[in-house]
């Protein structure tokens, strides 16, 4: 009896605090408020101090009494593979292209999850110059579909919906290259930097709450 009063005296501490983790700084002398933190990771607690840290999105909190809080590891990925051997790719992560040549890319996204989230899809956004093959190079689950926005240098959308309980990994792969304008020149027509694409939005729900992420962007430069 005196362990299951101690945990519930854990779970009212976890909910004064909001869910706040901390971490002692040694440098400072100071416990700082751990920032950003996404609903996915663990919880531990135990000892006889409130501590932290973040180990590839796995938390350990310290209270009096040992109980453990699972909340599912998560990862959302998206990169960019030059097919084309006319593609550079900079130090700096941008990638280079000459004028009005074809240019190709695989565009790999994943998604894992140890534990069931719900309403989950992901939406990548492509800027006119480039087309997107429907179908998908590859798809391990889910459906995938495009939509096209309206007039003649249309962005191309790609939503891929994975629904309800997904749990595991999920992959997909797209071909993306640079189409012909509609005056028949072959993309890009213009020096300049574009984008090859800003971020793919994930959105799913996890105990009733929404939440969104956003991979970064990428970048073309033409010469």
């Amino acid at each position: 009896m005196r362990f299951s009063i101690k945990l519930i005296l854990i779970f009212f501490v976890f909910l004064a605090l909001g869910m706040s983790f901390y971490r002692y700084n040694p440098e400072t002398g100071q416990w700082e408020k751990l920032e950003g933190l996404n609903p996915y990771g663990s919880a531990e607690a135990l000892g006889d101090s409130i501590s932290g840290y973040c180990n590839k999105g796995v938390w350990e909190i310290k209270m009096s009494t040992k109980a453990i809080v699972e909340i599912p590891e998560f990862n959302f990925t998206k990169i960019a593979v030059p097919v084309t051997t006319n593609i550079t790719i900079l130090p700096d992560g941008k990638f280079m292209v000459p004028l009005k040549e074809y240019a190709e890319w695989k565009i790999i996204i994943k998604i894992s999850s140890t534990n069931p989230i719900d309403n989950v899809v992901i939406k990548d956004t492509f800027e006119p110059q480039l087309g997107v093959q429907d179908p998908p190079l590859y798809v391990s689950q889910g459906t995938v579909t495009y939509s096209y926005s309206p007039g003649q240098a249309k962005k191309t959308t790609v939503t891929w919906t994975l629904g309800n309980n997904f749990s595991g990994d999920a992959e997909l792969i797209l071909k993306v290259y640079t189409k012909l304008n509609p005056g028949g020149q072959q993309e890009y027509t213009s020096s300049g930097t574009y984008y090859l694409n800003k971020g793919a939005t994930l959105n799913y729900k996890l105990g009733g709450t929404i939440y969104s992420v956003t991979t970064g962007e990428m970048l073309v430069i033409v010469l």
